[in-house]
């Protein structure tokens, strides 16, 4: 299964874990990139020993963000992890829905945004002639802010023509955020390319011969995943770049004849007006540890902020909006 390659190619990969009756791939886990902009200093620093040292998990990689998904039994909680990890007292997964589950403790996060292709949409011009006019208008204005800027498919070109910038393009867009993905990005993106061949999707946009943008799409049975995305701020906000890049992956899912895109998590409110719909999704936390199952309910009481938003739609027929 190439997304089980995928995740022990990368960086932090700890072995495969038995976990309720499925042998699941998992990894270290640990912050990069704590510059206290967004989340205080201290915060991080004890997070990030937290998460180092008091033997914490994690169901997937941090590096592949909802490609694996687990299943957990609610009633049989750290007895259905049946050889717990060495010197760890707790495992993190990924779940759809808000589960309760025992010796757990479930933090809500932002919702994957998945917007289902109709079949009968054959075109991008389709999905556009679906939308309600104000709708449809605020996408082409997307189109048009940024058609200056020259679009390429980089997805077969050689690593040497594209990895670097795109890890620079990467690394800025992040500069300011906590981030769990390996420090490498360049490694990151390469490894991907490597495991998934021509199914790993990159786009390029240039601007007056600069590399401007990125966005990179994961082709995996019948659905498309938004991944990986690097921009010049500047450039992004003159020309709408996170719509245009992820009208473009639309615009892939219909030619590849995929049943979904999936956005990803973030940016809830936009990605609904192009369609996209909120799939609920948390983190399990599974612990034998008292303080530990102490610690992230005391996180998710006291400190977890999920940001807020109004969802849209903009499809004819969804209803007034």
């Amino acid at each position: 299964m190439r997304l089980n390659q995928l995740i022990q190619q990368l960086p932090g990969y700890a072995g495969m874990l038995r976990v309720n009756g499925q042998t699941i791939p998992h990894s270290f886990v640990s912050l990069h990139r704590p510059t206290g902009k967004y989340v205080h200093r201290v915060l991080l620093q004890l997070a990030s020993r937290l998460l180092e040292h008091g033997g914490v998990r994690t169901l997937g990689h941090a590096g592949a963000p909802g490609l694996i998904l687990a299943e957990l039994d609610s009633t049989r909680g750290a007895a259905q992890i049946p050889i717990w990890p060495k010197g760890y007292s707790a495992v993190a997964a990924n779940v759809l829905g808000n589960p309760r589950i025992r010796d757990g403790v479930t933090v809500p996060a932002e919702p994957f945004m998945v917007l289902e292709l109709d079949p009968a949409w054959s075109s991008f011009d389709d999905y556009l002639a679906a939308m309600k006019t104000k709708y449809r208008t605020r996408a082409k204005r997307a189109m048009t802010l940024s058609a200056h800027c020259e679009q390429q498919s980089c997805t077969n070109w050689p690593d040497a023509e594209w990895l670097t910038w795109a890890a620079e393009l990467l690394g800025k867009t992040l500069a300011d955020k906590v981030i769990a993905l390996p420090e490498n990005l360049r490694e990151l993106l390469a490894t991907f390319k490597r495991v998934y061949g021509e199914d790993f999707h990159v786009f390029g946009y240039r601007s007056n011969g600069q590399w401007v943008g990125f966005i990179t799409a994961l082709h995996e049975g019948d659905t498309l995943y938004a991944l990986h995305m690097g921009f010049e701020p500047e450039f992004a906000r003159e020309t709408q770049f996170y719509q245009r890049s992820m009208m473009d992956v639309v615009a892939l899912g219909i030619s590849l004849g995929v049943a979904r895109v999936n956005m990803g998590r973030t940016a809830t409110e936009i990605k609904s007006t192009l369609g996209a719909r909120p799939v609920e999704n948390s983190f399990v936390f599974v612990t034998t540890c008292s303080w530990m199952r102490w610690l992230v309910a005391g996180y998710r009481r006291w400190m977890l902020r999920l940001p807020t938003y109004e969802l849209r739609s903009p499809f004819k027929g969804d209803g007034v909006d």
